[in-house]
């Protein structure tokens, strides 16, 4: 496949109301992980006004104290308001536990893991960029308190370069707005100089954000896909990751897709690699694995070499990216992929 050379990415900062529901789940699935390293954990959740509302299905023998779990994460997040929590967490049933227990996939689906040769952790330089941006802005927020929780970062770039810069920020009411623009894009561009070089730069553009997060806008878990892998510059199978244990192949597969994309580009087998994987309910090895470089000729010999070195199997991916032994709720803001310390971030030996 062949990247675009002019695109453009967006993102959420922790405090967008989708985000928030991911990160709930997020830290929902690692308490209970944390009391049972073989819980089934399912999570999904969605917010508005005053009340959230958590379903799913969890297999366990082991409890954790939901709400309180939910409480300290939202408030982290930066939010004081009351919420009213309606849990409706269920048991798992057997006809999806089963599988699980006897190292089978729980569902079918497609994944997708991509990598590229450059400085921006193997990947395109928009997603990397438009995430660490994200990031920075939820960092001055939390030293500075001088605007709130919610806002998105969008990038449009043209051959490496940016074209315009799209910030928008929840704040009070009371705010200079001209002020929180000049403090907000010195720190930027402080950090990350080539944004000062942007033909365009809106802030918080013919708009006041003063509502935020539930208040204005339903959170969905799950909702925030795109932005969670690669900003949509590849194909997507349509699943989510937060909320889901280790053994749910949406998440674990498509964590080992990036895994061995990266480190055949990492390794010098090629440029660019777009791994594919589709699993299919109650069976163990994947029915299709596929291996695309920006050479044709050499894709057969890298999807060789990819089946003799790993093994697909929901165990086997578990104990080679050691996914048990990984909290996940950082993974649920500024991407799945830009932070080299997680587990399958990490380049080895091939």
């Amino acid at each position: 496949m062949k990247l675009n050379n002019y695109y453009t990415v967006e993102t959420v900062l922790s405090g967008h109301p989708d985000k928030v529901c991911d990160q709930i789940c997020d830290a929902i699935l690692d308490e209970f992980i944390s009391v049972d390293k073989s819980a089934n954990v399912t999570v999904e959740c969605m917010g508005t006004n005053d009340t959230l509302f958590i379903g799913g299905e969890v297999g366990s023998d082991c409890s954790i104290d939901v709400e309180k779990t939910v409480l300290r994460t939202y408030r982290s997040i930066g939010y004081n308001t009351p919420l009213n929590i309606i849990n409706k967490l269920h048991k798992e049933s057997n006809q999806t536990n089963d599988p699980l227990k006897n190292n089978l996939a729980g569902d079918q689906g497609i994944m997708y893991g991509f990598a590229c040769e450059n400085r921006f952790n193997f990947l395109p330089y928009g997603v990397y960029l438009v995430n660490a941006i994200a990031r920075e802005i939820d960092g001055f927020r939390k030293e500075t308190n001088i605007y709130l929780p919610d806002g998105k970062v969008q990038l449009t770039i043209s051959n490496n370069e940016i074209e315009s810069v799209v910030v928008c920020v929840q704040h009070d009411e009371s705010v200079n707005i001209e002020e929180l623009k000049m403090q907000i894009l010195n720190r930027l561009f402080l950090k990350f100089p080539e944004l000062s070089m942007a033909k365009k730069v809106f802030f918080n553009y013919n708009s006041n954000f003063v509502k935020g997060g539930f208040s204005i806008d339903a959170g969905l878990s799950g909702r925030k896909i795109i932005a969670d892998t690669y900003c949509g510059l590849v194909p997507h199978g349509g699943g989510s990751f937060s909320g889901k244990d280790p053994y749910r192949m949406d998440r674990s597969a498509a964590y080992m897709a990036r895994f061995i994309a990266k480190n055949l580009v990492a390794n010098q087998f090629c440029k660019q690699c777009l791994v594919s994987l589709a699993y299919v309910f109650g069976y163990e090895k994947p029915v299709m694995i596929t291996v695309e470089s920006e050479n044709p000729l050499l894709d057969n010999k890298l999807l060789q070499l990819v089946q003799d070195t790993f093994d697909f199997s929901p165990k086997g991916i578990v104990e080679q990216l050691d996914l048990y032994n990984t909290r996940f709720l950082s993974t649920a803001t500024y991407g799945h992929f830009t932070n080299p310390e997680y587990p399958w971030e990490k380049i080895v030996c091939l």
